[in-house]
């Protein structure tokens, strides 16, 4: 007879775990072969779970594709809601604020979202409810990262256009370096110590645009 006290402790998969990796099942699919070739039954295979068990949770691909915006969406307001900008100097604020980015625009998970919004938004099905969802996600997320960037360009921050500048230009270097890295055929592998050296000049050309702009301001 089996020594109770030997025995292992049964694992209770509870709906939020399971939840969490048909979520994480579907962003490493999508990264890994595409919007279009991240199928259902693909996803339910990874998962490890049945098309039926996907569908007693979001009902349709297209309601599990909006689950996951929703779930970065999340993950993207935390991130910018717990930061801060504290440097004395413009190259300190713009560093910062990089770290920030970077620890959302700078992950591959992005990839996944980038691909699921541009095309559930081209996609003529896609329903007006989702797709108010989807511009909910967006706005909820914009208000933190508004935030900061008004705090690393000072008096800066009025200059026209400037803020949407910068934040594309930070958010456009991070997504680049995800695809260098991911893009076997690009012009050059990834290279950790390069993209420190290539983050730095950005940082060097961005910060004398800043102060500029606000003495003009001014």
């Amino acid at each position: 007879m089996p020594d109770p006290g030997r025995q292992k402790a049964a694992v209770t998969v509870t709906e939020p775990d399971t939840k969490r990796i048909v979520i994480d099942a579907a962003v490493a699919c999508i990264l890994e072969r595409g919007f279009y070739r991240a199928s259902s039954n693909e996803i339910a295979r990874r998962a490890g779970v049945t098309w039926g068990v996907i569908q007693h949770h979001y009902g349709t691909r297209e309601r599990l594709m909006l689950a996951i915006l929703e779930d970065g969406g999340r993950r993207h307001t935390e991130t910018f809601a717990n930061a801060s900008i504290t440097g004395k100097t413009v190259e300190e604020r713009l560093d910062q604020l990089l770290d920030v980015f970077a620890a959302h625009y700078g992950q591959p998970e992005y990839l996944a979202y980038m691909q699921i919004a541009l095309n559930m938004d081209h996609d003529p099905m896609t329903s007006s409810t989702v797709r108010a969802t989807m511009d909910g996600v967006a706005e909820r997320s914009s208000e933190f990262v508004v935030a900061l960037i008004r705090d690393t360009l000072g008096n800066a921050v009025d200059v026209p256009d400037l803020p949407v500048t910068i934040f594309l230009a930070l958010r456009g270097f991070l997504v680049s370096e995800q695809l260098l890295a991911t893009m076997a055929h690009d012009v050059q592998a990834f290279e950790p110590s390069r993209l420190r050296r290539e983050r730095q000049m950005l940082i060097r050309l961005l910060a004398p645009a800043i102060r500029n702009s606000a003495r003009l301001r001014d």
